[in-house]
């Protein structure tokens, strides 16, 4: 579930528009030549690119071409979540939950990460989920909720949410028990590599039946080519 430098590279490349400072400051940072990059990703976010001060707030976050400095790091992702980005906003959040470069506080984290989630951030929406699910950060515990999280992140095809959403069929918190439905999402999960996932798997194994399991393997395929839907 982390949101790591090298994957961020990786988004900013598919934007759809770059300013001409963000796009040199951005190569330049694929090439480590951060004394290049540093000024025009600087300048680009002066001019209100939240795409550059996301990059640099990971860079400050990291110390990556500059001395890390938590607190300079939170500035230039409050900057970025302020203009509606949503990684932005989703790394503010977690800032304000684990208190760094910032006093820790759960009500803007919960709020970061809300805006986030719903922008479709998957990691923000199973954060949200884990605290729905267990009553973290001063929310009401909310089973329903969390579920519903869960489900969003693992609609998008991640496998960490496949595996959430499985286990809250597994363990009917949420919802009505169903052990296909478990079963199913547990081996989306899986052939979405997820490890974890391999010890549910043999644990629904010793539960359910030669026909439940193969119920189960046919409406994980139908839900795989289906876009995730009746699932």
């Amino acid at each position: 579930m982390k949101r790591i430098f090298a994957s961020l590279f990786l988004l900013l490349i598919t934007a759809n528009a770059f300013s001409d400072d963000f796009e040199d400051g951005l190569n330049a940072a694929k090439k480590e030549d951060y004394k290049t990059a540093i000024p025009l990703l600087e300048n680009a976010a002066k001019q209100h690119n939240s795409m550059a001060q996301v990059m640099l707030g990971l860079m400050y976050q990291n110390g990556k071409g500059v001395k890390q400095n938590q607190k300079t790091a939170f500035k230039n992702f409050l900057m970025a979540a302020k203009l509606n980005d949503s990684d932005g906003q989703f790394n503010v959040a977690q800032m304000y939950e684990h208190g760094r470069g910032i006093k820790k506080d759960d009500t803007e984290a919960v709020k970061w990460y809300q805006l986030s989630a719903e922008q479709g951030v998957t990691d923000a929406q199973i954060r949200l989920g884990l605290m729905y699910q267990f009553g973290q950060n001063g929310i009401t515990q909310d089973y329903k909720l969390a579920q519903k999280w869960f489900r969003l992140a693992a609609q998008q095809g991640d496998p960490d949410a496949q595996l959430l959403l499985g286990k809250t069929y597994s363990e009917g918190d949420a919802i009505t028990k169903d052990l296909i439905r478990a079963y199913a999402w547990t081996l989306l999960a899986i052939s979405n590599g997820s490890q974890a996932a391999v010890k549910d798997r043999e644990t629904l194994d010793k539960i359910l039946n030669d026909k439940q399991r193969e119920e189960a393997q046919t409406l994980s395929a139908q839900c795989s080519t289906s876009g995730f839907k009746n699932c």
